[in-house]
């Protein structure tokens, strides 16, 4: 069993819903960023981290300001595998990170997760490269022991649906919205059965992104089926309104998702 394994199974026997708050390398500015990660790290289940990029397609536009705070300040893909690599030295927690193709195919595929191994990092999610055109990027993720996250939604289609489940590891992100990230008050139906549905196909854990922001959310997820939530723009809005990081903020946010 990996890291993310180990936790979900931990997870399970408490009866609790896996935290995953999300955060962009370099935000909310180069100096504070691995502090903040570090104080993440102390409070949740897991940790998302995601790789700043110019253009980042699945991201709504709080997620997409926090890519470009962190690029002006320097953030590179080097930078974020030594930010990772210097987390991993206080906390044993499972960390995925969030990457666009194109910086994979830059810093070369093998390479990438190669140092991503290296670096401590158990999962890599890629939001815009369809599960048919994943083959290369499986074939180095299993060379070094990485999971390749998958995205679902509810409008999946069941064959894809089926190809996924036969190669998937780690767990399933599912987005509990059609669309972009972002702010959402309450979570659409058709997600809450789409879940029911999928723990019936198969045993690994369901985590739920897009959207995330209150309390009420996480109780009807759990009460569907979810393993996990993972929390993007509630927490990178949170930050964005407070020119100084406000810890007791950010840890009372976390402790509302406890569910």
């Amino acid at each position: 069993m990996n890291k993310i394994d180990l936790v979900f199974e931990k997870l399970r026997g408490e009866k609790r819903c896996g935290l995953m708050p999300f955060l962009v390398a370099g935000f909310p500015n180069f100096n504070s960023s691995l502090s903040l990660l570090k104080l993440l790290a102390q409070h949740s289940d897991f940790l998302e981290i995601g790789f700043p990029y110019s253009d980042p397609l699945a991201d709504g536009p709080i997620i997409q300001k926090a890519d470009q705070v962190a690029l002006r300040a320097g953030s590179t893909s080097d930078y974020v595998f030594k930010l990772i690599s210097k987390l991993r030295e206080t906390t044993k927690i499972p960390i995925t990170v969030l990457v666009y193709a194109n910086l994979i195919y830059q810093r070369g595929v093998n390479k990438f997760y190669s140092d991503a191994k290296a670096a401590g990092i158990d999962g890599v999610l890629i939001p815009d490269i369809p599960f048919e055109e994943m083959d290369i990027f499986v074939k180095a993720a299993k060379k070094n022991n990485v999971a390749n996250i998958y995205l679902l939604s509810s409008s999946t289609s069941e064959q894809r649906l089926v190809n996924i489940l036969k190669v998937a590891e780690g767990y399933l992100y599912l987005t509990s919205i059609v669309g972009i990230t972002g702010v959402k008050k309450d979570i659409p139906q058709d997600t809450l059965d789409y879940i029911k549905k999928l723990k019936k196909k198969t045993k690994l854990p369901v985590a739920v992104g897009f959207g995330i922001s209150n309390s009420t959310q996480v109780k009807k997820l759990k009460k569907a089926g979810a393993n996990g939530v993972i929390m993007g723009s509630s927490l990178i809005q949170l930050i964005q309104r407070s020119p100084k990081v406000n810890r007791s903020a950010i840890v009372g946010f976390l402790e509302r998702f406890k569910i």
